[in-house]
Parts: structure tokens; sequence; C-alpha cells
């Protein structure tokens, strides 16, 4: 009877561990087979043989590999959040020229791991652990299955495969990702931030005040927007223009397809030097010019959320509620400013933005 029962546990426990091993953690291998058929990306030829990061194939799914240079050849960005350890990608950005990243011959099998890390797309966060095709890490990159989901719904990408031609993804063609919304994980903030992005998407004038060492200044500004198939300008403008000599107007640029703003935006500025053949000059240092360009960042589309590090909300009554934001911004020199975002969510309107650096700080009030 004991040696009926003591068989009938080892049994059991042996059911048990072969049910748990084959269960992959981010220490277990996980193998894949390098993808040794013919492979076409926006008609450019890879050798995938030689490729420093080659498509590869898992659980009869080929994976793509989301190398810097590779995401931003297919429209799509990477950003490494070092402090919350997260990987955010976002579909719709301008296509980049190819860059091809070669290393040692690669065939069979190689090892992969599940990430340790967190990844959101378009501002979602995946969650890894119930994905019937996980994303995996190989030699240090991101790997995404090309699974319906990801490449067409994700990504916009459209994609064949035949015995002929081999695998065909394509991205100038495929339709657009839908607009994303801030992903902070606090839906209170989340409402606030997209009536936020809702208000800089439309533009608008505003009531403007910049207070700093000895000065006070008050103007009128205008945010004109302009949408397009291949992304989106964003141009502010003031009388008197407040932020540097003979300044007109500063200007931001997204690339995401079909006007987009959940990529970084690229800031420059514009004005006139006086008279002709009078050279235009910004210090591009100063704290003046760095706070005009904290307004135009101040928008939080999608991953661009995870800009802000710390977020309270300070004040409510009734329909009104107003957030302090502390947010990374690297320009000229300076790395961050705080924000206090005022809304009314009846109305969906931002009623008052302030901004502060170490020094100034910026009141912009839409008229």
């Amino acid at each position: 009877m004991k040696k009926r029962i003591i068989q009938s546990l080892l049994a059991i426990v042996c059911c048990v561990t072969v049910a748990l091993s084959a269960i992959p953690t981010a220490e277990a291998a996980m193998r894949a087979s390098v993808v040794t058929g013919k492979v076409t990306l926006n008609g450019q030829v890879i050798d995938n043989k030689t490729a420093k990061y080659p498509l590869l194939i898992y659980s009869n799914i080929t994976y793509f590999p989301m190398t810097y240079h590779l995401s931003r050849f297919m429209g799509v960005s990477t950003d490494w959040n070092g402090g919350s350890k997260t990987l955010d990608i976002t579909a719709g950005g301008a296509r980049t020229a190819y860059v091809a990243e070669t290393g040692k011959k690669q065939s069979g099998s190689v090892s992969v791991a599940l990430p340790s890390y967190k990844i959101s797309v378009n501002g979602a966060q995946i969650n890894n652990k119930e994905e019937k095709y996980p994303i995996f890490n190989y030699n240090g990159i991101t790997y995404f299955p090309l699974t319906w989901a990801y490449a067409v719904d994700s990504f916009g990408w459209s994609y064949q495969w035949d015995a002929v031609n081999g695998l065909r993804i394509d991205t100038s063609s495929a339709p657009a990702p839908a607009p994303v919304e801030p992903g902070t994980g606090s839906g209170t903030l989340d409402s606030a931030l997209s009536i936020l992005n809702a208000g800089y998407a439309s533009g608008g004038s505003y009531r403007g005040t910049i207070t700093g060492p000895k000065e006070r200044t008050s103007f009128d500004a205008t945010l004109s927007v302009e949408k397009s198939t291949s992304g989106s300008k964003v141009e502010l403008t003031a009388t008197p223009f407040p932020f540097f000599d003979n300044g007109i107007s500063y200007f931001a640029n997204y690339y995401a397809v079909n006007g987009g703003f959940a990529s970084d935006e690229q800031i420059g500025v514009s004005g006139n030097g006086g008279g002709l053949g009078d050279p235009f000059e910004v210090n591009e240092s100063s704290e003046k010019v760095y706070i005009g360009k904290c307004f135009l960042d101040c928008q939080f589309t999608g991953a661009r959320s995870n800009h802000i590090t710390d977020a309270k909300r300070v004040s409510s009554s009734g329909s009104a509620e107003t957030w302090e934001l502390a947010i990374t911004f690297a320009s000229d020199g300076f790395t961050g400013y705080t924000a206090s975002v005022s809304v009314d969510t009846a109305k969906s309107a931002v009623t008052q933005i302030v901004i502060r650096t170490a020094n100034y700080t910026l009141t912009m009030i839409p008229a």
C-alpha cells in the first residue's frame, strides 16, 4: 500500500516538474533559428546570414529585431528610459535611410531569453507573460513576433511571403496606427493630459507672461499647427517676442505619419537679423530660449508621457483641477522643467499652463 502511495506521489511530482520546465523564464534559455530564406524590407534585400541581428524563427513565427537603425528604417522609433527600465516603441515616424549592421555569419539555432525590462508599444504596456508569442531578447536587442497584432495593428506594416520571393515587409503604403493616448497608469492624470494634448494639437491664441531676474514681459502668442501625411509642424509666434533678441518664432517638427504627435519633436528657432546681411544669432545656452522650447515640448501623447518623472494633483474643485508635473527635456544644456497644468474637465479645456525653470517662469493662458 505504502509503495503504491509513494509511486503515485512521485508521478505527480514528475508531472509538475515537467509542466514547470516547459514555462520559459528570463533566465531559462530559449532556442530560435536564423531565417534562411530571402528577406526584403521596403525594397531592400537583407543579407540575413551576415546580419549582426538576423531575423529569427521561434515557435514557427518570424521575429523582427528592433535595432535603432532597422526600426527607424521601418518608420518606428525606440526610446529607452533608464529610470523606469522601460523600452518605449512608437510607430508612425518618418523613415530613415537603410544602415547595414553586419556581423559574423550565423546559421542554425541561437539562444534567446525573455526580457527583464518593461516594454510599451504606442503608449500601452505589454504583458509579455500572457503573450502566445512572447517578445524576447537576443544579443541585447528586443525582438518582436511578426503577428498581425504587432506588424499590422501596432506598427502599420504590410507583409507577405511566398516560396520565390521569401518574406517581404513594406511600410510605405500601410495604414497609419490610430492616435495613442498617454499611459501613465493613472486614469485621472491621463484624462488631464489628454485635454492638454488636444489643446496643443488644435493650436490657438494665448496671453503670456515671462518673469525672470529683474524682468517681466507680457505678450500675445499664437500656436499654429500644420499637419500633413509625413508629419506635423507646430509654430509659436509672439508679439512682442520675449525669448531672444530679434526673434520671430519657434517651430517644432514631429515626424509621424498623418500628423501624429507621439514622436519626440525637433525644435528650432527663427528670427530677423535686423537687416540685409546681418547675421541672426541666438544664445542657445540662454535659459530664456530654453523655457520657450519647454512650452512646445509640453504635450504627452502616447509614450511621451514617460518624460513625466513625477506628477501630483495639487488642487481639485468641481471640474477644475491643477496638476504639478516634473518633466525631463534635454536641450541647450538644460535637462528639465516643471509644469503646472490647469484644466476644466467638464469643458475639456486647458485654463492655464505655468512652466518653471531655475530662474524663469512662463505663464500661458488660452485667450
